[in-house]
Parts: structure tokens; C-alpha cells; sequence
């Protein structure tokens, strides 16, 4: 392993002395572009990052090796809170910060350069390009940057963005629901927040207004306003504490911890008492749509931060209700009245009863309120196939009959009319800021928005999505839903790192909202990062550099006097946008689907022309180590620099390939496989060093048979690569053919054809190479020299021949049907076993079947046409027919009565070794071994002597 990691320096030296991976314009070349969202610079990169952008570099070299120009550059993100805060405690001493910063490997007197948030930026950027360079990763280093007003080239570049969406009206002032922490008194984004809940927007509920006989207001926020005509009664937490409180004139009770949030959506709140949840229970309200009287029960799993605390029961078609009354059935306070309680269905679903919460229950088989997960699962289910696809019930009246997704607007509508109902926004989950302060959901009026609601903005989005690719394929769907449910967006903070507001320089553009067109700002960040290479004055470029190269407009000799830029230069840098342009692929980790990959697809289409629109994004899960979240509580969270430290890149790249597909599951990195991952790297690498060019120059049918895996595994690997499938790439294009080569020299009896042999050496080191390429590269060199080591081809391969790669099972079957005879007999091995090759009259009796077989013919008819084809074997013709009818896989293995004889006398040495006995090999014809009528083609008579 140390060789490896020698073999690993040499060749990272090699390719950055060559600059393999600094692509220039080659009009001669197809180009591909990749992207991935870059990382938060707060801390030293983790194990999570290792997968995340090991996958497209995988990618890139795999490109490469079909004779893309390939450009794969890579950026740093600095923007928002995060930094900002960790700068602050580290002045405050916090000992956790100082804790995390020590376990970076900080040394204590360093400690204090951290207080700067700045310094943050230049030394984990630093950090993180080392990791990337010791993983091998061919990134194009030229274009590499940071965000931040620190990065005078990209603050201007994201001015320009901003003046160009305000000039489309698509950035607004005014009044919007935003997640606010108000300890600090600022709207928090997703960077300011644990990762666990990035992505957590306000969600408009409204809320149902249920009364008591006293005039008091019991209001239950829901998303299913529609469901009030089925409500059989409300619940609250028996052990919540809450408060009866003036609201805008009515008498409200609402959970003590949802007050401020209440306050916040511009109602006026003044506490009159706090109520006990038990103190609640058993009261009668009314229902407003249904008039119906109700009581408030008892359970434990209402959440008392979300909503207002209280909650509405719809047990037909919510499953929280459904399990809630189930276990109140068990409570000998409630059972009586739980088991009165009838639920009412409201609306019909294709695929469910009348109750579809009991439906999808039973389904998932879950069990109690405990089973949170599955609860989950269970009411995101039914309510999209409710809204979508469901048909309202005879009780909506002049709504009955039509689905709720057309009618719920024009319910909420009522409802808020009658008074029944109000507007209120939530989060589904409450969650600590950076800041430490308790998250809620306020309107603001004086914050600056993106207009995501905009109607033309999200058509054409939509029309984007439509055609682009996505891995998986399903979450095509996913993106569409995304750009319905997308609200207006806050996108300047104050007193955060980033880039100014250029209008408005009281704001920052927060980090989210600075992140849509970077890829763009690759393409010049060649030239702007390295300004003075290029004798250009970063101070002068203004817009009008950014209009020319990104939208091809204005003149160049203008523009070139204006910012002092050799006019050359401009069409040069210009010519490079044109040539690399769109992206062909972004790559990200899931949790990014909801914001940012959003915003990516919104923000291109806002600004570029079509042809520039994204072409594919594809996603991987987060990380899981050894099937546990990765956590320092654990003892489990790994940094990359840390591991590259001890083992080689390629065993670690090995070890994110095999850890996931493109997938939105998680993936589970087995750290306890790295020993594993290194014997077979080993193995492979001295098989290839010790067996290339060894070998006979004789072919045989089973050579043949390889040659054909080989090119079958080339395609397969291909197919794999472009599906970014890489798990299932290292389990049949490594591990299933490394088996297979085991095979093949089993059967060769250890002389494989040299050929043959060369073929799979290289085959299967260019297979691996965008994997583990420092160890293929090395014995790329040896087999073909270092010129092709530094830029490999693919393999070339040749038409796959479905019967060729027949051969070795046929014989496998063969030796089966010995292994099994023998066992019948008691016996491990026999002085001789004689194969009989079917009579050669049956094999065209075979083919002639297979052709009627594949027309559908039933046995009547198929034993008709051959004995009209076969008239002097009409006796014998019936019994072939019910053979080939009990066991069609019979009709897979139809060669020629010669290459079934060849490939048998070619295996004899294999067979005799495997059972100890002499074979002999006979022809139907010619045998007088009575068990002879009894083969077939392509399952020869065995007689065990």
C-alpha cells in the first residue's frame, strides 16, 4: 500500500506537470461541462463531500476517455452566517468552536487568526483544494474561486445578476412569510441553520376556527382545509401547557410556544391565562363548516411548537388519526368514547376503500404513533393521491364529484369569507438558528425577494425541466412539483459575509441567492481570477463585459476601450463562453433538490437564451458510515485529509464508487471494506503486471467465450458510467468479471490465450481507470506507455455474440448434470463418463421449433408443422415437442451438433480434472450406449461407466 500511495504522488505529479486537465477550445472536439455545488468552507471537508464530488470526477474521466473536451472546474462557498458566527464565538471564546477548530488540527496559538471571519475563507479554501489534489481529483485549477466581496470578480459578477433580474421585474419589495430567528432579529436562510434543516420553508395552512359554547375559538391549523366536513374531533397534548389569549379582538387557545409566531403574522396578542392541556380535554366545540358538536381528546404525539398546537381529526383519510383513536380504544379513560367515534369518508381514491388512512396502515404495517417515520410516509402518500386524483363525496354539495385539487382555492376562499378560517403560515419543523434562537415564521414588509411565485418565470422553468435529464429519472417529477410549491424567497441578509446588494449596500445577497449561475462565472474566472496575467483592471469591469460574454451583447471595440481589454481578448473569452456553454451536467448531494437546484434552473432561464439552459442534474444521497450517520458523538466523522493520510486515494475512491448509484438513498460507506478494497486492487494490480503478454497463441472456442465477456463487460461499464451507476459498475464490471476470468482460467486449465489475456488486462484497466486511476495509470504505462497513460482511451469492442457467451454455461450445465448423477449413484467420481452428443437431426428439429416457438404456436401445432418437416421421425416427434414445451431454456443453448462436439472435447481436460475420471465424447449416431436416444441438443446423455 505504500507503493500505492508513491505510485499515487507520481502520477498527480505527472498530470499537473502535462496540465491534462486545463481544457482549451477545441472545435474539433465535443465538450462537456460538468459542475458540482460547491462546499461550505467552515470546516475541513468530510467524508459526506468525498462521495459527493468523487461522483462527478469519476464522470469526468470517463469522458475524457470517449474524446470529450471535458471541463470539470471547481469553486468554494463562503457566503451567509455560518462563518460569520463561528468567527463571533471564537472571539467569545466559546470552548466548542475552539474545540472543533483543535480537532482541524489548529494549534492553539493559531486559534486567534480565526476571530477574523475572513480568515476562515483563505484557510479552509486552502484545505479543501489540498484534498482534492490528494484524492487525484482532474479539476481545471485555473478557474477556481471563493464568493464573497473578497472576490471582487465574482461580487461583480453577481451584481450584474441582480441588476439583470430587478430589470425583469422579477426581484421585489414587500411583504413575505420568512423563517425568523428572533433572538437576533434576521430572517434566516438555510446556511444559517443546522444541515438537518436546510431546505425548511413557511407552509401556508389555514386556519379552521372550531367554538366552544363560551365563545372562546379553538383554531386548528391545517393543509387540508377541504377535510373539515369529515372532522370527528380535535386533539391536543394532555401534557402541553396553553394559553387562552385575546387575538385580534376574539378569544383564542392556542399552545403557549406558538404565541410569538402568532404575533409575528400581524395579529395583535395580548396572554389573558395559561390552560393546562388536560384541562382542555373532554370539552365540546362545534364544528363550523358541519355544525356538528365534537370533544377534544387526548394525544401525546401533537406537537405543541407547530401550528397552534391544537389539531383536527380526519380519521378516514389521515393516519395520525386513524393510529391516535386506535390507541385511544386502549386507554380506559377514553375507550367509550373513542369507540363511538365513526370515521366519515369524504373522498373517493382510486385503489383505497372508503378509509384510505386505514388503507395505507395496514399497508406499511404500521403499529403505533411511535412509528413517526412510516407516519410520514403514510400522510404524504395519501394527501397527493387525495389532491391529485381524489373526487369529492356528496357532502361538498355543489363541489361533489370534481377532484380537490381543482376545488380546494375556491374552498379556503369561502371559508376565510365566512370567517370560518384565516391564512397562517408554519414550519413543519422548529429548529435552532446558528444564532441559538428558536426559528418561527414572520411577515416581514422591508426584505428584498426573489419572485419565484411569478407565473411566466416558473413556465419557462418548467419548460427547462421538460428537457433536461435527470439521475434518477424520476425525480424529473420531483423538480416540476418543486417549481409549483416555490414561494417568494428572501435573498439579502444583513451582517453576513457575501456580495452587496448593488441598489441597496445595507443588504447582502444571502447564500443561497448568489449561488443560481456560477457555472457561468467559471468560464471567466480563468481570466478574472488571474486578472494581471491577462492585463486586465478589475476594478473597470462593469456590466457591460458580463452582457457581452454571457448575452453577445454590445460592440466589442466599445467595450474593449471602455475596461481597457484588448479587443482580442474579449472575443477570446467571449468565443470560450460559446464553446462551453450550457452546462451538461450539475451534480449534488439531495438535500440541495428544494432550494438551490431550484433556483439554478429558475435563475438560467431568467437570464440566458435556451441553447444556454442546463442540460442534466443528477443526485446522490447523503452519507451513512458503516451504515451509521456520520457524527462526532459517534466517533465516526472522518475528514478526507485525515483518511488520505492513511490510505491510498484510489482505495478510497474505490470505496465511494461502490458505496452508491445515482440515487436519493443514502449511501452507505463501509469504512471496515477499505482492507477488503485493497487486497483486490492488489491482486488485480499484480495479476496485470505478472500475466500480460503470457500466454498460448492457439484459440479455443472457451477463448472465444471470454473475448466475448470482455466486450460484453465494455458495453456494460459504458452504459453504467453514463448513468453515473457506479455500485453496480464495480459489482459486475470488477467483481462479477474478475470471477469470470476465474472461470475462463478454470476451464483453459490455466493457459489462457495471450491475446485474449491482454485484452482483458486492458480492458479491464481502462474499465477502472476514471475509479482508481493512479494504479491503472501505472500499469497503462507498462503496457502501452506513458503517452497513452496520460490521456487512456475507452476500449474498443466488438459486435457481442449472444451464442459465443453461451459456451461456458452450456459446459457448466454439462458438468452439473454430472455432479448430479454421480450424487444419484452415491458415487464422487467414475472410472469413465461418456457425453453423447444429440443425433445431428434433432438439432434442426430444435431450430425449426424455436422459430415456430417464437410465433406463439401452441403443442398441437408446434408438433404438426415438424412432423410435416420430419415425416420419416413422426414416433419420436411428439416426445421432443412435450420436452421442449416442459423446459423452453432447452431452445437457449441450440448450436450445431459440431460446435457442441468441439466445445466438449475442448472441456474433456477441464471436466476430468474436476471429477476424476475419463471423458469420453460421442455422437448419437455413433454410440451404442442405449441412454443415447435420450439427448438432446444442448443437453447432452450422460453415462456414468
Amino acid at each position: 500500500m505504500d507503493d500505492f500511495k508513491e505510485i499515487a504522488k507520481k502520477w498527480q505529479k505527472e498530470w499537473e506537470e502535462a496540465k491534462v486537465f486545463e481544457p482549451e477550445v477545441d472545435e474539433n472536439k465535443s465538450k462537456f461541462f460538468l459542475t458540482v455545488a460547491y462546499p461550505y468552507i467552515n470546516a475541513l471537508l468530510h467524508l459526506g463531500h468525498c462521495l459527493t464530488y468523487t461522483r462527478p470526477e469519476i464522470l469526468a474521466r470517463f469522458k475524457r476517455m470517449l474524446n470529450y473536451n471535458v471541463l470539470w472546474p471547481q469553486g468554494w462557498h463562503a457566503t451567509g452566517a455560518p462563518i460569520v458566527g463561528a468567527a463571533l464565538k471564537v472571539r467569545e471564546k466559546d470552548e466548542k468552536q475552539i474545540k472543533i477548530l483543535k480537532e482541524c488540527g489548529i494549534e492553539e496559538k493559531e486559534i486567534p487568526k480565526f476571530e477574523n471571519p475572513e480568515y476562515w475563507v483563505f484557510y479552509f479554501s486552502a484545505k479543501a483544494r489540498e484534498a482534492f489534489k490528494k484524492l487525484g481529483f482532474s479539476v481545471d485549477w485555473r478557474r477556481e474561486f471563493f464568493t464573497t466581496y473578497l472576490n471582487k470578480g465574482y461580487s461583480k459578477f453577481i451584481e450584474w445578476q441582480y441588476r439583470k433580474l430587478k430589470e425583469k421585474g422579477f426581484i421585489v419589495k414587500g411583504k413575505h412569510p420568512v423563517v425568523w430567528d428572533p433572538k437576533v432579529g434576521k430572517v434566516i436562510g438555510d446556511h444559517d441553520r443546522p444541515d438537518e434543516f436546510a431546505g425548511i420553508q413557511p407552509q401556508e395552512t389555514i386556519l379552521i376556527k372550531f367554538r366552544d359554547g363560551e365563545g372562546r375559538i379553538y383554531p386548528c391549523s391545517t393543509f387540508r382545509p377541504e377535510t373539515v366536513y369529515g372532522v370527528t374531533n380535535l386533539w391536543v397534548n394532555p401534557a402541553g401547557i396553553y394559553v387562552e389569549a385575546k387575538v385580534d379582538g376574539e378569544r383564542w387557545v392556542v399552545s403557549k410556544e406558538v404565541v410569538e409566531e402568532i404575533r409575528d403574522q400581524e395579529h395583535e396578542v395580548e396572554i389573558l391565562k395559561e390552560v393546562g392541556g388536560k384541562e382542555l380535554l373532554g370539552k365540546e366545540v362545534t364544528n363550523p363548516v358541519t355544525k356538528e358538536k365534537i370533544l377534544i381528546l387526548p394525544a401525546k404525539w401533537v406537537d405543541v411548537e407547530i401550528g397552534t398546537g391544537l389539531v383536527m381529526s380526519v380519521p378516514a383519510h389521515a393516519p395520525w388519526d386513524w393510529i391516535g383513536l386506535e390507541e385511544l380504544k386502549k386507554d380506559e379513560t377514553w375507550k367509550s368514547v373513542a369507540e363511538k367515534i365513526e370515521p366519515k369518508s369524504l373522498i373517493r381514491v382510486e385503489g383505497f376503500s372508503a378509509y384510505p388512512a386505514k388503507d395505507i396502515i395496514e399497508k406499511l404495517n404500521i403499529k403505533s404513533s411511535k412509528d413517526k417515520e412510516l407516519l410520514e410516509k403514510a400522510t404524504k402518500e395519501i394527501y397527493s393521491k387525495e389532491f391529485y386524483n381524489g373526487v369529492l363525496k356528496e357532502m361538498y354539495e355543489k363541489y361533489q364529484g370534481r377532484k380537490v385539487s381543482e376545488v380546494k382555492e375556491e374552498l379556503v376562499k369561502e371559508f376565510i369569507e365566512q370567517g370560518i378560517g384565516i391564512r397562517h403560515y408554519i414550519l413543519p419543523k422548529r429548529f435552532q438558528s446558528r444564532y441559538g434562537g428558536k426559528v418561527h415564521v414572520k411577515i416581514v414588509s422591508d426584505q428584498w425577494f426573489l419572485k419565484y411565485s411569478d407565473k411566466k418565470w416558473k413556465e419557462l422553468a418548467h419548460e427547462c425541466i421538460d428537457q433536461m435529464t435527470f439521475y434518477p429519472p424520476e425525480l424529473k417529477q420531483v423538480f416540476h412539483q418543486g417549481i409549483d410549491w416555490l414561494k417568494d424567497w428572501a435573498c439579502t441578509h444583513k451582517g453576513e459575509l457575501g456580495t452587496f446588494l448593488p441598489w441597496d449596500r445595507e443588504w447582502t445577497i444571502e447564500s443561497l441567492s448568489d449561488s443560481t449561475i456560477y457555472m457561468a462565472y467559471y468560464i471567466v474566472a480563468k481570466y478574472l481570477q488571474h486578472s494581471e496575467k491577462y492585463g486586465i483592471d478589475i476594478e473597470k469591469i462593469d456590466d457591460a463585459f458580463f452582457d457581452y460574454v454571457f448575452l453577445g451583447e454590445g460592440d466589442e471595440k466599445e467595450i474593449s476601450k471602455k475596461l481597457g481589454i484588448e479587443e482580442g481578448l474579449l472575443k477570446e473569452i467571449r468565443k470560450e463562453f460559446e464553446y462551453w456553454y450550457p452546462l451538461d451536467i450539475r451534480l449534488s448531494a439531495k438535500d440541495l433538490i428544494n432550494n438551490h437546484l431550484l433556483f439554478f434552473i429558475l435563475h438560467h432561464v431568467a437570464i440566458f437564451p435556451k441553447e444556454y439552459w442546463p442540460k442534466s442534474i443528477a443526485i446522490n444521497g447523503h452519507v451513512l458510515i458503516d451504515g451509521k450517520k456520520m457524527s462526532k458523538s459517534k466517533g465516526n466523522f472522518i475528514t478526507i485529509l485525515d483518511l488520505v493520510e492513511r490510505e491510498s486515494p484510489d482505495i478510497i475512491r474505490f470505496l465511494c464508487a461502490y458505496s452508491s448509484d445515482s440515487s436519493l438513498d443514502d449511501a452507505n460507506m463501509e469504512i471496515s471494506k477499505l482492507e477488503e478494497i485493497k487486497r483486490d486492487l492488489a491482486d488485480f494490480y499484480r495479476f496485470a503486471e505478472s500475466n500480460y503478454s503470457k500466454g498460448k497463441d492457439d484459440k479455443r472456442l472457451i477463448d472465444e467465450w471470454f473475448s466475448q465477456v470482455i466486450n460484453k463487460k465494455i458495453s456494460e461499464a459504458e452504459e453504467l458510467y453514463n448513468s453515473l451507476s457506479y455500485r453496480t459498475l464495480v459489482i459486475r464490471c470488477f467483481y462479477e468479471f474478475r470471477n469470470l476470468l476465474k472461470k475462463y482460467l478454470q476451464i483453459a486449465l490455466n493457459l489462457p490465450n495471450k491475446e485474449v489475456i491482454n485484452r482483458y488486462i486492458l480492458a479491464q484497466t481502462l474499465i477502472l481507470y476514471p475509479i482508481v486511476p493512479h494504479l491503472c495509470s501505472e500499469i497503462l504505462e507498462r503496457i502501452e506507455g506513458r503517452d497513452f497513460a496520460l490521456n487512456p482511451k475507452w476500449p474498443e469492442r466488438e459486435e457481442i455474440r449472444t451464442d459465443v457467451l453461451k459456451y461456458e454455461e452450456f459446459i457448466e450445465r454439462v458438468k452439473e448434470d454430472i455432479g448430479d448423477i454421480l450424487k444419484i449413484l452415491g458415487k464422487s467420481s467414475a472410472e469413465e463418463i461418456k457425453i453423447i452428443v444429440s443425433g445431428d437431426w434433432k438439432f434442426g428439429v430444435f431450430k425449426r421449433a424455436k422459430e415456430l416457438m417464437e410465433k406463439k404456436v401452441d403443442f398441437r401445432e408446434l408438433v404438426s408443422e415438424l412432423i410435416k418437416e420430419n415425416r420419416e421421425k413422426a414416433k419420436e416427434i411428439p416426445k421432443l415437442g412435450q420436452k421442449i414445451i416442459k423446459d423452453p431454456k432447452l431452445l437457449e443453448f441450440l448450436f450445431t451438433q459440431s460446435l457442441e462436439l468441439k466445445l466438449l472435447e475442448e472441456a474433456k481436460e477441464y471436466l476430468e480434472k474436476e471429477f476424476g475420471s475419463k471423458i469420453r465424447v460421442e455422437r448419437e449416431e455413433e454410440s451404442k450406449e442405449k441412454k443415447a436416444s435420450q439427448a438432446l441438443p444442448g443437453k447432452p446423455a450422460i453415462v456414468v461407466i
